[in-house]
């Protein structure tokens, strides 16, 4: 498809299709967004609560399936394993998180959240919850409904991509970069 002529118009989502620059890039654009709203969220659970963003994820996801082995956990948030045993011996530490064994597997843990644990996601998920619904209040609803199809379907086709793009050579973050 060729560039709109100067003088007109270019379509809704032509940039998004077509990027010219870093501002046209749809994952440059979100974390932009992430960066702009998720400090609000920062401020709220470092500020409020004592703890990281990383460990209000973790809270999140216990609070809805508790009983996860740390490996699990790791998986549903993205995040690496150690950073993720980090966040739970931060979380352990803090009184908001237990560790228990597996019965007839002493080497496999489960996690689940403490009352405080409980407590805390209580209060400080209708704050967020809140920011959320603040973000979208700009929406009209079909166009909230639009997003969230199209968030949808982008999340499965990222989720392919990864399994069936073997040309992309891999990273070792852990070893600083290039392996």
């Amino acid at each position: 498809m060729p560039a709109p002529a100067p003088d007109t118009p270019a379509p809704p989502g032509h940039r998004l299709v077509h990027p010219q620059a870093a501002n046209d890039l749809l994952m440059y654009r979100l974390n932009r967004l992430i960066a702009v709203a998720g400090s609000l969220v920062v401020r709220l659970c470092e500020g409020g609560y004592g703890i990281t963003r990383r460990e209000w994820g973790l809270l999140m996801v216990l609070a809805q399936q508790p009983g996860l082995p740390p490996a699990a956990l790791a998986e549903r948030l993205g995040l690496d394993r150690a950073r993720t045993s980090r966040a739970i011996t931060s979380l352990q530490n803090k009184g908001l998180v237990t560790r228990s064994t597996m019965p007839g597997d002493r080497r496999q843990a489960v996690l689940s959240l403490t009352l405080g644990g409980l407590s805390l996601y209580d209060s400080l998920f209708p704050q967020i919850k809140a920011l959320n619904q603040e973000l979208l209040s700009e929406l009209p609803p079909e166009m909230v409904k639009a997003l969230d199809h199209a968030l949808a379907a982008m999340q499965q086709r990222a989720e392919m991509l990864v399994a069936t793009r073997t040309d992309l050579p891999r990273t070792y973050r852990l070893r600083g970069g290039r392996h």
